[in-house]
């Protein structure tokens, strides 16, 4: 019997379709697994200075799927994005670019195929006002099923 295909795999491409897709926009948007990452968020004194957007990724471990002659050869794996902007405009913005990295787009891990990604989770940007000053959140949820290529 063969093992499930692996998630961190799913993460990778996952990160880097959003950094893609930032970079094709010529945007400042950091990726961050798990964690804001570094480099983003107030580059000084908050509120008074610039803000770096940022997108931090949580992905799922993915569930293997499949028949009885391969109960492997699918894995459903899905991610969240977090998108953080210091105004509710940025934090759209960023949701925008992660939807345009991930929905309807394939996930290219090696050795395995990818259906396009499924919106599960679509979340407004709202604001929080525990920071001070508030900052911006939208949440995003993205599904693929993977092959064995």
């Amino acid at each position: 019997m063969t093992a499930p295909a692996p998630a961190r795999p799913h993460t990778d491409a996952a990160v880097t379709a959003i950094q893609a897709a930032a970079t094709a926009q010529s945007s400042q948007v950091l990726v961050g697994r798990g964690q804001q990452p570094a480099g983003s968020g107030w580059q000084g004194e908050p509120g008074n200075s610039d803000f770096i957007p940022y997108v931090v990724v949580y992905p799922s471990p993915g569930t293997p799927d499949g028949s009885v002659a391969d109960p492997m050869e699918y894995l459903d794996y899905r991610a969240q994005a977090t998108c953080v902007a210091a105004t509710q405009e940025g934090a759209e913005a960023v949701a925008d670019l992660v939807k345009a990295a991930w929905v309807n787009a394939l996930l290219d891990v090696a050795g395995r195929s990818s259906y396009p990604g499924v919106s599960l989770v679509d979340r407004q940007a709202t604001r929080d006002d525990t920071t001070s000053p508030p900052v911006h959140y939208a949440v995003l949820e993205v599904g693929w099923r993977t092959q064995r290529a």
